[in-house]
């Protein structure tokens, strides 16, 4: 994973013996030369820091005082975040013959004279916190901490706290990691900061983070898949109620399935909960189906139409941190949605490389665009993580493409050739998976088979987790609901002859089971099936999806047009089973 930022503790972390060594100075000069944002978090005074550290040029931000005090060195600006120290303290400090020192907003003392500064403050009536550092005892306003300051830091300098990777060593530097998303530590931290750490590199201080940051930090190395902080839930486990998640950073997943089996419904789902968690999302969407995600504050719905308006909509990604954008190129030809996928995925590609933005790319109807012909092996860029690839087809999509997938969530799929292949892939493979493909013909839809290959745990079957955006559901009476006689539906040969007439939706979805082949086919190269549902019905989803099938029909991806129109009818309208 590429970070856009380190926000590094000063003592114990980056420096020993109140100076920054050679070392550590190298490597956050290569992590700047490499892009990175540094930002120094430090409980000195601000006083104090600016007599023990020479370089506080390196640094785009700089929070002092555990967060009271924030130091723009470039505009140098500098801002307290709560007031000074009240004078009655200081001088009840004196009386006592406690020793601190006063900085712009905090007092710092030592750990051993905890009971005699309680006492002060209990006598002054002085509210403030105290904040253990070691050996250290610091005194705050409520609310203000390492925490708090960086938060405001990374906002100004317009990062995703996803994207910033703290470091630090000692019990203040706990609200740091909080406010980051990443935290790593030297192995001499103390015990409760090695145990909250994402990663401990070996080493003492400033030493253990200098070899860290020009070893696996600048180098990609860290596997950020493997944190137990960064999940994102999907739903529960199929019998035990356990809850199922995947890993929210580091992984491409893929999802395949037939035709409305869910697959969508579960994309649109991980979108809202990446969404929640304020992951920055781009969701490409060939034919339309996530336009009700556009309902969810936040979230940006946009229609493109040309290369422009697709440039101004990536764009968001560069200046909102936690920006959702649906990019729905449904109203477009389908050689211009190619030319617009491809030139979307080199668009985010150039922007994840300086921004790291946008943290998600979740792309339906992969199919369409990622097979052997499709856009351009160089637009893709797969090796940056963070792709949702849901299909039909996965057997169309380029070799590259599938070795590039980390986990794996299955859907319901019937057609014998997906079947196949499937088996044939890494994911079918072995005994876990020859059991998970086993039982995809029969999933019910709505239901899904969760494989991550890194994970020796058998597969699991879940089911997903409710959806804000859910489709309301027609109430199954509407199904019977007759219309007049000119409004039926007339199943006719291609000479004009009618077979058959449909005067209701079930009445509908039976007939398509009984008409010969040619008819269905007849009727699907013209449009008509999803004509009469928007015309007599006013459905646009069930249009829309029909408009759909009839589409993948006449392109000869896929062979069983029957089934299909009966299941989108009957799962439209709550009537299956």
């Amino acid at each position: 994973m590429r970070f856009s930022a380190l926000a590094c503790d000063y003592d114990g972390t980056l420096a020993f013996a109140d100076r920054i060594g050679p070392e550590a100075l190298g490597a956050l000069e290569r992590a700047r030369q490499a892009g990175l944002r540094l930002i120094l978090v430090t409980g000195r005074t601000f006083f104090d820091l600016t007599r023990v550290c020479e370089r506080l040029d390196l640094f785009d931000g700089v929070v002092a005082e555990n967060g009271a005090v924030l130091y723009f060195p470039r505009a140098g600006r500098l801002r307290d975040q709560a007031p000074a120290p009240p004078p009655r303290l200081l001088a009840e400090l004196d009386h006592r013959g406690i020793f601190y020192q006063a900085g712009r907003v905090l007092v710092a003392t030592a750990r051993a004279d905890e009971a005699a500064v309680r006492e002060a403050l209990s006598a002054t009536g002085v509210s403030l916190e105290l904040v253990y550092n070691r050996s250290a005892l610091m005194l705050l306003p409520q609310g203000v901490t390492k925490g708090s300051g960086v938060r405001q830091v990374i906002h100004e300098l317009s990062l995703s706290p996803h994207d910033v990777l703290a470091l630090g060593d000692a019990e203040n530097d706990l609200e740091l990691f909080e406010a980051c998303g990443f935290s790593g530590c030297p192995a001499d931290a103390v015990p409760i900061v090695r145990e909250h750490a994402d990663w401990v590199f070996p080493g003492d201080n400033g030493r253990a983070v200098a070899a860290a940051i020009v070893g696996p930090i600048l180098g990609g190395s860290l596997r950020v898949d493997r944190s137990p902080r960064h999940r994102v839930e999907l739903g529960w486990a199929s019998g035990t109620g356990a809850p199922v998640t995947i890993p929210s950073r580091g992984i491409n997943i893929l999802v395949p399935g037939d035709t409305g089996s869910g697959k969508s419904w579960l994309a649109g789902a991980l979108v809202e909960r990446l969404h929640q968690q304020h992951y920055a999302v781009c969701v490409i969407d060939p034919e339309g189906d996530y336009r009700v995600l556009g309902h969810l504050p936040g979230v940006i719905w946009l229609e493109i139409n040309d290369h422009a308006s697709l440039e101004q909509a990536i764009a968001r990604f560069g200046h909102d941190t936690a920006a959702c954008v649906v990019l729905d190129l449904s109203a477009l030809p389908h050689p211009q949605k190619i030319l617009r996928i491809e030139a979307t995925l080199d668009l985010a590609r150039i922007l994840r490389q300086r921004t790291g933005r946008p943290h998600w790319i979740v792309l339906d109807e992969a199919h369409y665009s990622l097979h052997r012909h499709g856009v351009a092996e160089t637009a893709i860029g797969l090796e940056q993580k963070g792709f949702c690839l849901v299909t039909h087809k996965p057997s169309w999509l380029r070799p590259s493409v599938l070795r590039g997938i980390d986990t794996f969530v299955l859907a319901r799929t019937t057609a014998p050739e997906e079947l196949s292949f499937l088996r044939k892939m890494p994911v079918g493979a072995g005994k876990r998976g020859q059991r998970a493909t086993q039982v995809l013909p029969n999933l019910p839809s709505g239901e899904f088979v969760l494989i991550q290959p890194d994970d020796a745990s058998d597969a699991t079957t879940f089911s997903p987790a409710p959806r804000q955006t859910a489709h309301v559901r027609h109430l199954r009476k509407y199904a019977d609901s007759q219309v007049p006689p000119d409004q039926r539906f007339f199943f006719r040969g291609p000479d004009g002859h009618i077979v058959t007439a449909a005067d209701s939706l079930n009445a509908f979805r039976e007939a398509v089971g009984t008409v010969p082949e040619e008819i269905l086919a007849h009727h699907a190269a013209r449009g008509d099936f999803s004509r009469w549902v928007l015309d007599v019905f006013s459905d646009r989803m069930l249009c829309h999806q029909i408009r759909k099938l009839e589409g993948r029909w006449t392109r000869g991806e896929i062979r069983d047009l029957r089934p299909m129109l009966q299941r989108l009818v009957a799962h439209r309208y709550g009537t299956e089973g």
